[in-house]
């Protein structure tokens, strides 16, 4: 069995995604994020390798493991450690299983489609991970919800594979860092969530958008 590069970028995704939910079950909320983020870069630096070097066997198949681990498993598991309320286990349940239909669906997805068909779960688990520095259990919950939705859903996602947006990760990165250092976590927490939210609200922009055109082009 021959692992290439990317297989270790998976195999640290998952690692990754398990030491967010052991820390979580520690009660280490802070370790347990940043683990989530150091998963979100393993997957992305995994998909920049896959599609420049030649693709292994057991690539496809590790990084859907792999990300069902991190933020399929991790995300529920680390909201429910946190929180420990009961009613949780129900809906963390139904984020977990919701993750692990998309993953499924993603799987057996034309290769040639320019979008994502439903919430990619690598942003689900993202979103859901850094909602926990705000330390609010209602907007935790409605996430939960409205995350597991998304996931199953047909709603349209462009796939962010343009090398033009690593500088914007970075410097949203950079930016979080900054404000990690001068106000806090939650601030970090809030510079991560905007971006996200437009990428969530996407879907919606683009039809609008659409709409919009369409309408002018028939008054035109």
């Amino acid at each position: 069995m021959r692992l290439r590069a990317q297989d270790f970028l998976s195999l640290m995704n998952a690692i990754s995604g398990f030491s967010a939910t052991i820390s979580a079950h520690l009660g280490l909320r802070d370790i347990s994020v940043l683990m989530l983020i150091a998963a979100v870069l393993f997957d992305g630096a995994d998909g920049i390798v896959a599609r420049r070097s030649e693709q292994s066997e057991l690539g496809p198949h590790l990084d859907s493991l792999a990300d069902m681990v991190s933020f399929g498993v991790a995300p529920a598991a680390a909201t429910f450690f946190i929180h420990r309320e009961p009613y949780l286990l129900i809906i963390c349940a139904l984020y977990m299983l919701c993750g692990m239909l998309r993953l499924a669906r993603y799987n057996i997805s034309p290769a040639e489609w320019t979008h994502f068909e439903g919430l990619p779960i690598t942003a689900a688990g993202l979103v859901l991970g850094v909602s926990l520095l705000l330390d609010s259990l209602p907007l935790t919950s409605f996430l939960v919800i409205i995350l597991s939705a998304l996931m199953v859903s047909t709603v349209p996602y462009p796939k962010l594979r343009d090398p033009r947006l690593v500088p914007v990760s970075l410097m949203v990165g950079a930016v979080a860092l900054s404000a990690l250092y001068t106000s806090g976590v939650k601030a970090s927490a809030v510079v991560i969530l905007i971006p996200m939210a437009f990428y969530l609200m996407m879907p919606v922009v683009r039809c609008c958008t659409l709409r919009e055109r369409l309408q002018h082009s028939r008054q035109g």
